[in-house]
């Protein structure tokens, strides 16, 4: 595929299909990283599966996350907003944020991160709000 490069990093088209990625466990659910780790040099999307999560904040990681499906609330810095099917929220670095699941229901949703980076590099990984 083609690559273009972009200050420091490399950027490159890239295709990879949800039905050949790994579910892996996560606290409160499961989450698939189909695009992850620096893949492309875009972005990272991952399908996330859960019921609840609790506060946290990236340092240096904006993320966008799309709902898929479910109910449940986001709070973002102190704010609660209702999530159902076709919500997006944006949510820049340092900004602190939770998610939970309607009562009996599941929250599916994508995460768009940015930049794309390892879940581990300090600035993804996510710490306690």
């Amino acid at each position: 595929m083609a690559n273009s490069k972009s200050g420091d990093s490399v950027k490159c088209a890239l295709v990879n299909y949800r039905d050949e990625t790994p579910v892996v466990p996560c606290p409160y659910g499961n989450a698939q990283r189909i695009v992850t780790g620096g893949e492309g040099g875009i972005a990272n999307v991952h399908v996330i599966t859960v019921t609840r999560g609790n506060a946290h904040v990236h340092k240096g990681y904006d993320e966008v996350y799309y709902v898929l499906s479910g109910t449940g609330v986001i709070n973002i810095d102190g704010e609660e907003k209702p999530l159902r099917s076709g919500t997006v929220a944006v949510i820049p670095a340092g900004i602190p944020h939770s998610i939970y699941a309607t009562q009996g229901e599941q929250l599916e949703f994508v995460i768009f991160g940015t930049p794309s980076m390892s879940i581990d590099d300090p600035r993804a990984k996510p710490e306690k709000a």
